[in-house]
């Protein structure tokens, strides 16, 4: 829908003072306290153990808080008799992959928390789906959440900056030491956003203090990927942009705002990264040698004694581990077989004889417990839900439900990236954020489908 349609629609929006009314009956209710509750502490509760110094047995809170959420939402069906399609996708991965990980030995402890590490975010999106009390301006309110969420964490880094703090690994706003998996995948999430909105609504200064933003706290905390995932999701916005009918030489604008913050980005990941840190210049990482040494490193740990081990190598690993045989090769080792809790003093059975330890990435850990079949009905999945959001996206009237559907259509095309390199599966800010708007997006999708699938049924009814 043309920009022009969009602000008409919003030209005929209630009362500022009805919104505000509606937002403030919304907030009261419990199913929104209980999902703001879980992105509280998944934001708040590792900064209290570090750099705070609580004991990290109240993370356990950040469980008890998911857990309490799929009950609620497991109650709801039992009551409605509704069962959401997404969960006997569930229910039937369950039921193969722990039946694979019980025939490698394993005990159910270890089955039981894989299976609560891979799923406990994606019940949180069940449970947005099933929620009835959605605001009209829900979505709305969600992006300029988001973005100030954004703006929130990079505040936090400049106090820590000007505390002392060294830039890099720990400079993860409130997520705690070694946060920056969680803070950086934020910023790729909420760069994601920012595109959408701008293929909704062409609003280019947003997503230039989106970029900006996520240019600022990426240097901060060392995030060398950051123009490189840009770059990429930049492309697949244009090409998306094209596809509606969009003419190229409206592009130029965003190409050299790209290029100037490449400008930016390389003198000061450079300048400060580097000299203080003893780093590579970014630059060096364009070169062949270099990029195989970075994929591939096998070395160990300075701090810690781990083995510190490339992402390239990480995948390569993980398919050769899994060449035992055509069953492993298939269906993998199972689910828990590679995750553990040290809390909890469960391993999986393929962890404990695994001299890497948990030091990979989710796509490799995802290769060993779920093999090819596992892997890809996740990207089959993946490409259903981006059909999805797009139709969605393309039919609604509402510019930022648009916003919504396009940005998490860029963002799930680009799992398999991200699955490759953070364990992403784990960032839970923002895993609450994606999943909860990826349910309330498909609430919107199925709601008109099941109302005109009633007046069908009813219309048969009185023939």
């Amino acid at each position: 829908m043309a920009r022009q349609e969009y602000l008409y629609q919003e030209a005929g929006a209630p009362p500022i003072q009805a919104k505000t009314r509606d937002r403030e009956n919304w907030m009261r209710q419990g199913w929104f306290r209980l999902l703001a509750m879980v992105l509280l502490l998944e934001v708040f509760l590792p900064f209290l153990v570090w750099p705070v110094g609580l004991p990290r047995v109240i993370l356990g809170a950040i469980e008890v808080g998911i857990a309490l959420v799929v009950l609620v939402a497991f109650a709801y069906m039992m009551l409605e008799d509704r069962i959401p399609g997404g969960l006997l996708l569930i229910a039937g991965a369950t039921l193969i992959w722990s039946l694979v990980s019980t025939f490698e030995g394993q005990a159910f402890a270890a089955t039981a928390w894989g299976w609560w590490g891979l799923f406990k975010y994606p019940l949180l999106g069940v449970f947005a789906y099933l929620v009835q009390g959605w605001p009209t301006d829900f979505a709305r309110w969600f992006f300029k959440f988001t973005i100030g969420l954004l703006v929130f964490q990079i505040g936090v880094q400049l106090v820590m900056l000007a505390l002392g703090f060294p830039m890099g690994d720990s400079m993860g706003g409130t997520f705690g030491q070694k946060g920056v998996m969680q803070f950086s995948m934020l910023v790729f999430f909420t760069v994601a956003l920012a595109l959408g909105n701008w293929l909704a609504t062409h609003n280019w200064k947003l997503l230039l203090f989106v970029l900006a933003l996520g240019l600022l706290g990426s240097t901060l905390s060392g995030t060398k990927f950051y123009l490189f995932a840009v770059a990429a999701l930049v492309v697949i916005t244009v090409i998306v942009h094209l596809i509606r009918g969009g003419q190229l030489r409206q592009l130029m604008l965003y190409v050299v705002l790209l290029a100037g913050a490449a400008a930016v980005f390389v003198p000061l990941y450079n300048s400060y990264l580097v000299n203080a840190r003893g780093l590579r210049p970014l630059q060096e990482y364009l070169q062949p040698d270099v990029i195989e040494s970075y994929l591939f490193n096998d070395g160990v740990s300075a701090d810690d004694s781990t083995y510190n081990i490339g992402r390239g190598l990480a995948i390569t690993y993980a398919w050769q581990q899994i060449q035992r045989d055509w069953t492993t090769k298939l269906f993998g080792f199972g689910i828990g077989t590679r995750s553990q809790s040290s809390f909890l003093g469960v391993r999986g059975s393929v962890l404990e004889e695994d001299i890497y330890g948990v030091g990979t990435t989710s796509l490799s850990t995802w290769i060993q417990e779920h093999g090819i079949i596992g892997v890809g009905l996740f990207l089959a999945f993946c490409l259903w839900t981006m059909v999805k959001l797009f139709r969605f996206a393309r039919t609604t009237t509402d510019p930022y439900q648009a916003t919504l559907a396009y940005g998490l259509f860029i963002f799930t095309m680009f799992w398999p990236v991200w699955l490759w390199y953070h364990k992403a599966w784990l960032a839970g800010a923002m895993m609450v954020l994606y999943w909860s708007s990826l349910g309330y997006t498909f609430h919107l999708i199925y709601t008109p489908e099941r109302r005109q699938a009633a007046r069908r049924r009813l219309s048969n009814i009185r023939r």
